[in-house]
């Protein structure tokens, strides 16, 4: 398998360089040893000093939903290692002072995680943040590379420095196209690190590999193709499916009911890239928890699929046709207090687009615009001979 041929080169590299080396690593279940049937963060105890095992939202096995605190738990005894873990997703000023004296403890930061390629996931903005506490630093960080769920489609707009939060790093737009290693390289220059950093690539970008998801919600091969547009109902009273087995993809409310055979077939005589098939479900925690909600399975029928283009009319056509449906209000993310909506748009034209303020060929021409400029700027972060690119909307 792939995977492994890159762990048998990341031990070469520890052994012959790094064997007494202070070592962290950012991981989470997905950093797995297929062919010894093992985690990584127990083979790496056998070469280097493992000092620091950083962990991401959701804690290690990605058992806790979204948003919820991480205290290192006696559940991981079981992993048999030594080395002290941190989790990264902090809410305190505390936490984030622990963090960062564990980051000046090592030596060596290997970073072997699973993104899904769309800026709202926080692994992406802990990871750019891990680059900003090191920038001033001589730290070597080594990243696995692994192939973007995503794809190389791109879309959206790069995120201005007042919208960033735990849900948004500065400069990515909201689909950016990059695997995890070229990711870093757009970190690393971002931040101006003094780090170093080294890539070990994959030997090709095939999705087809075993590929674990990495969090609770992203069940699923087509939630990283849905998730960019649809998440944004996070920032609504509508639920986006989460307590149900195919989040994102399936999104409603108990107050759907009155509209949806008529509302569904106008809607998809006129949007024909994707399929809005009605049904009801029953969220099993998150918003309207153990209440019947209709709604319905949204289904891309073609490769270019926008998600983000489409959900965002999606969204500004539910909004005008529904009294009851509401922005959620108040502060979303620690350290902004800005609203949900505001955070996951990450955009003052999309926002005003959503509230029916804004026309949708003044959205379209900057969505246009911003992608273009995105895929040619991030071309010299590329590693690999596919390119990330735009499509037409």
């Amino acid at each position: 398998m792939e995977v492994d041929f890159q762990y048998h080169m990341l031990f070469q590299k520890l052994k012959s360089r790094y064997s007494d080396a202070r070592c962290g690593i950012f991981c989470n279940h997905t950093s797995f040893l297929w062919k010894d049937k093992k985690y990584l963060v127990r083979e790496l105890e056998r070469i280097v000093r493992l000092e620091t095992i950083f962990i991401p939202e959701h804690g290690f096995f990605a058992e806790l939903q979204d948003q919820q605190p991480l205290s290192i738990p006696n559940r991981y005894d079981f992993l048999e290692t030594s080395a002290e873990m941190i989790s990264l997703y902090h809410k305190t000023e505390y936490e984030l002072m622990n963090v960062l004296n564990q980051l000046n403890l090592v030596d060596l930061l290997i970073i072997d995680i699973q993104d899904v390629g769309v800026r709202y996931f926080t692994y992406v903005s802990l990871l750019g943040r891990i680059f900003e506490m090191l920038k001033d630093r001589s730290t070597h960080i080594l990243v696995i590379d692994h192939p973007n769920p995503a794809g190389r489609q791109i879309e959206g707009i790069p995120l201005p420095e007042s919208y960033e939060s735990l849900i948004g790093w500065p400069g990515l737009p909201h689909r950016y196209g990059l695997t995890l290693g070229e990711l870093a390289r757009f970190m690393k220059d971002k931040t101006s690190g003094k780090y170093s950093l080294e890539i070990i690539k994959c030997q090709d970008l095939d999705l087809n590999r075993i590929l674990p998801y990495p969090s609770p919600n992203i069940p699923h091969p087509m939630t990283p193709l849905v998730y960019t547009g649809q998440c944004l109902w996070e920032g609504t009273n509508v639920s986006e499916g989460r307590g149900t087995t195919r989040p994102f993809e399936i999104f409603g409310a108990p107050f759907f009911k009155k509209f949806m055979t008529r509302w569904t077939d106008h809607w998809n005589e006129v949007h024909q890239e994707a399929i809005l098939r009605p049904l009801i479900f029953l969220p099993t925690f998150h918003k309207y928890n153990g209440e019947y909600c209709y709604g319905f399975q949204l289904h891309p029928l073609k490769i270019g699929y926008h998600s983000l283009w489409y959900s965002l009319k999606l969204i500004r056509e539910v909004r005008s046709d529904l009294n009851e449906f509401l922005w959620r209000e108040g502060p979303y993310e620690l350290g902004s207090d800005k609203t949900a909506i505001e955070l996951l748009a990450g955009d003052e034209t999309l926002v005003n687009f959503l509230n029916g303020k804004e026309e949708e060929r003044i959205v379209r021409e900057k969505l246009r615009e911003e992608e273009r400029i995105w895929q040619s700027k991030c071309n010299q972060y590329l590693l690999y001979d596919e390119k990330p690119r735009q499509i037409e909307i």
